[in-house]
């Protein structure tokens, strides 16, 4: 089908579909829409369906739709960047930019990454719920598929390497009634086939040495043993650690604004603090990671935010030690999403999520009293006849909601690729869930690339491992008290839920990523990650910053930016 056909064929589709008369037209197997649609969800429906031709390589959607929010770039603020020159340079600080960061150490190249806010990890990946995904629910074939099961099967030695707690807990699938074991023999077959360790079928016995408690009338499941749950916020620091001492430099507070292309390569990217040479630059952005590409001048794909909530638990409420699922729950997943579930943490919380909704801010982190009910009226009912006999499920317990936005593009697929059109641009964007569990063989496949095109020495001095320093609730007795003994400042309790010292907290201000900010200090330490949620604690929080950063509390912020948490004194007091 010529370009002129498939075109017509795609608009005749959205028509059908939406009654909307957008614009289209193919170019080297892109599709490009333009035009008006009356809705958000009408526009997104017309990139689905460009996207479903198998002829079509990746959609440019520019069709404008009722509250669509342009991407802005941020205004310069210095030139101090300028002058400074590295072979690489990463834009974006999540899990992925941080783990082909590490990769990429392991070669003698100057390595830079930029992030844009002032801590690592605070778009997709500081809102994921933390879980290793096996490959079961990925459709088989696609790069997300492969990059899934390659990368799970990495994470023990990843994990080992950044001393991180990761545990593979397991998925559970019950069978509630003799009809439904009747399809678990399916659910053992699916997982072989999309490349997945083979899942153990267990008896009643089995069960109760896996998840203890479930309902008599379950006598059947089948365990995915390899789900696995990890420290998400350790892990960004541990990779950002490891890179740190095998060279590389990162910048915060640093957004791309511009990229120079000379002869059809690579020469700088522009930030909002200087420009800065590269030869190679890695577009991994998130979900700006198609603003980048534009930028380069070469836009071949975009991206449409989708929200997930989620929510959390007391850690007094700990009815499973898997992620459980029914067959009722699987029935419900959506076209685009897996449906999300009930997932305990390594910190020892359940999680009730995420959901999955379209959205016009790509910065959408909004939480709502609906997400929440729709989670807790989805999952509880189902937790509750799989643990009868457990403590039901109880609102009075959930302790925090969260929100965050997955960087989809339409064709729902990863893309790590380079540029077609510019020397030195490698592409690893569209990178939604399950990028956690993808994120080793994502970063191994973006090293490939640029390992194949530019045939880097190796780093003879590269150190794959960082050792972590135990929090002090971990700690026995004996070793509380040497550490309280060499510095005080340990022996202080800060955090009465999650035992957090003041010793940690000012370890965490000055470390090698520091932390700026109450959430910064919490993704760390944990302090304020309690019951509470920070009730107690942020005052004293609030006073160590000051102290330590030597700043007025009422600049100190809770998470960055203009987030400030003092307004001023309510009186003055005389001295």
């Amino acid at each position: 089908m010529d370009n002129e056909k498939l075109a017509q064929t795609i608009q005749g589709e959205i028509v059908q579909a939406t009654g909307e008369k957008v614009a289209v037209s193919v170019r080297d197997g892109i599709a490009e829409l333009t035009g008006q649609a009356g809705s958000l969800q009408n526009a997104v429906d017309a990139g689905h369906i460009a996207a479903g031709l198998e002829q079509v390589r990746q959609v440019v959607n520019d069709v404008d739709y009722p509250g669509k929010m342009p991407v802005v770039l941020p205004p310069k603020i210095s030139d101090e960047l300028t002058g400074k020159e590295f072979d690489v340079v990463i834009v974006g600080g999540g899990v992925i930019g941080l783990a082909i960061t590490r990769e990429l150490s392991r070669f003698d190249l100057r390595i830079a990454l930029i992030e844009r806010h002032h801590d690592l990890g605070m778009d997709q990946t500081a809102h994921c719920n933390a879980m290793i995904h096996p490959a079961l629910l990925t459709e088989r074939g696609t790069l997300k598929w492969e990059m899934n099961y390659k990368g799970n099967a990495m994470w023990d030695e990843v994990a080992g390497q950044l001393d991180v707690d990761f545990k593979r807990i397991g998925t559970l699938v019950v069978a509630e009634n003799s009809d439904e074991e009747l399809f678990l023999p399916g659910v053992v077959d699916l997982a072989k086939s999309q490349n997945d360790p083979e899942p153990k079928v267990l008896d009643r016995a089995g069960l109760d040495r896996i998840e203890p408690g479930l309902a008599p009338n379950i006598k059947k499941g089948v365990l995915v043993w390899n789900t696995g749950v990890i420290g998400v916020f350790e892990l960004i620091i541990a990779y950002a650690e490891n890179a740190l001492i095998n060279g590389v430099k990162f910048f915060l507070n640093t957004s791309a604004t511009g990229v120079q292309v000379e002869d059809g390569s690579i020469r700088a990217v522009e930030t909002t603090r200087g420009t800065i040479k590269t030869r190679i630059l890695v577009n991994a952005a998130g979900l700006y990671s198609d603003k980048i590409a534009e930028l380069a001048g070469d836009r071949f794909f975009s991206l449409h935010p989708r929200k997930g909530e989620t929510i959390i638990f007391d850690k007094s409420y700990q009815p499973v030690r898997t992620v459980l699922a029914t067959f009722s729950m699987v029935g419900e997943r959506s076209a685009y999403s897996k449906g999300g579930g009930i997932i305990p943490t390594v910190d020892g919380n359940l999680q009730f999520g995420p959901t999955a909704e379209e959205v016009f801010d790509r910065g959408d982190v909004a939480t709502t009293s609906v997400a929440r009910e729709t989670l807790f009226s989805r999952f509880a009912p189902s937790l509750q006849r799989a643990k009868p006999h457990y403590t039901k499920p109880d609102r009075g317990t959930i302790i925090t909601q969260f929100a965050g936005c997955r960087a989809a593009t339409y064709k729902e697929d990863f893309i790590i690729e380079p540029s077609k059109k510019v020397r030195g641009l490698v592409h690893v964007a569209g990178i939604q869930s399950p990028g956690l569990a993808a994120a080793p063989a994502v970063a191994e496949r973006a090293k490939e690339i640029i390992v194949e095109d530019r045939h880097p020495a190796e780093n003879m001095k590269f150190e794959p491992r960082r050792v972590r320093s135990k929090h002090f609730s971990e700690l026995d007795q004996r070793e509380r008290m040497e550490l309280i003994r060499s510095n005080p400042l340990y022996g202080h309790i800060v955090c009465r839920c999650e035992h957090v010292s003041e010793g940690e907290i000012v370890t965490a201000l000055h470390g090698g990523i520091a932390a700026y900010s109450v959430d910064a200090i919490k993704r760390r330490t944990r302090a304020g990650a309690g019951r509470c949620q920070g009730g107690f604690c942020m005052p004293r929080v609030l006073d160590i910053i000051s102290r330590e950063s030597n700043i007025d509390k009422q600049l100190a912020t809770k998470n960055g930016g203009k987030s400030f948490i003092l307004r001023g004194k309510v009186k003055q007091v005389k001295k």
